[in-house]
């Protein structure tokens, strides 16, 4: 199973918004901002999305480990959406916990495929 990134383009975009997350994030908590802390926290769903999406064009079937972690990560990101809209507790642990999901899933299918 071939769990790597795919395209080097898409590889790069993922790494940028990772990588302005974490500033944006570091931002937000020195600064005490809640403008840039709600951009962190829609940023963290379109990477959720971004990621799931990736996942989901490597998985082998509709039944693999992949592709509940795409669906895990993706479902995450949309309630991501949710809970800044709505800024409702309930939807933001379930954001997490669904991310959380996916993200183990994925670490078992790369184990798996070892």
């Amino acid at each position: 199973m071939d769990v790597t990134a795919g395209s080097t383009a898409r590889s790069r975009a993922i790494t940028a918004l990772i990588v302005g997350y974490f500033v944006v994030i570091a931002y937000a908590t020195i600064t005490n901002d809640p403008l840039a802390a709600t951009v962190a926290e829609l940023g963290f769903g379109v990477i959720a999305i971004a990621v799931g999406a990736m996942l989901y064009g490597q998985r082998r079937g509709p039944r693999s480990v992949l592709a509940v972690a795409a669906g895990c990560l993706v479902a995450g990101g949309v309630f991501t959406f949710g809970a800044v809209v709505t800024r409702s507790a309930a939807l933001n642990a379930l954001s997490s916990l669904l991310v959380f999901l996916g993200v183990g899933c994925y670490v078992y299918a790369l184990w798996r495929a070892n």
